[in-house]
């Protein structure tokens, strides 16, 4: 069994690799699942979820709910909603910011 990290670090390789052969769609998903696995480890090392979370949400109702927190830093926040945005029809993002990026703020901040 892999450990969160080790989850976290293949996700952020995948994102890289799926860069290089310039699939956006697969950079996404693997940075989405990234955060997902940081935001699994972090809910894991607390004795209770905080109110409003569970344990076995989905990697976008844990990011929403991260985006919707008032108690968390701005930059978390917009990190997180960027990353739980839905694609436009035309599977074009309606910001430019880099998800590997986003899910970086997102794990850093659930490091500490």
């Amino acid at each position: 069994m892999t450990t969160t990290a080790e989850e976290i670090e293949l996700e952020l390789k995948r994102a890289q690799a799926a860069r290089a052969e310039g699939i956006p769609g697969k950079v996404r998903v693997c940075a989405r699942r990234a955060a997902g696995a940081a935001i699994r480890g972090w809910l894991g090392r607390r004795s209770e979820p905080p109110e409003g979370w569970l344990k076995g949400g989905t990697e976008v109702q844990h990011l929403r709910l991260m985006k919707d927190n008032a108690r968390l830093p701005e930059s978390v926040r917009g990190a997180a909603g960027r990353l739980a945005t839905n694609v436009q029809p035309d599977h074009a993002m309606p910001f430019a910011n880099d998800p590997v990026d986003d899910a970086r703020i997102v794990i850093e901040y659930l490091a500490q």
